[in-house]
């Protein structure tokens, strides 16, 4: 049970780096640009 909440954390921590980089980034090809939730836009630093 041990493992399975320090893999919960892991997953947790991991989706945050990925979502704040997200945030925070555009896709360099023009013609897609997908749609971020509103809750990922509230983690941008501008």
């Amino acid at each position: 049970m041990n493992k399975e909440k320090s893999m919960k954390k892991l997953v947790e921590a991991v989706a945050l780096k990925i979502a704040l980089r997200d945030a925070n980034t555009a896709c360099p090809f023009i013609t897609y640009q997908p749609t971020v939730p509103k809750s990922v836009k509230k983690l941008r630093k501008f």
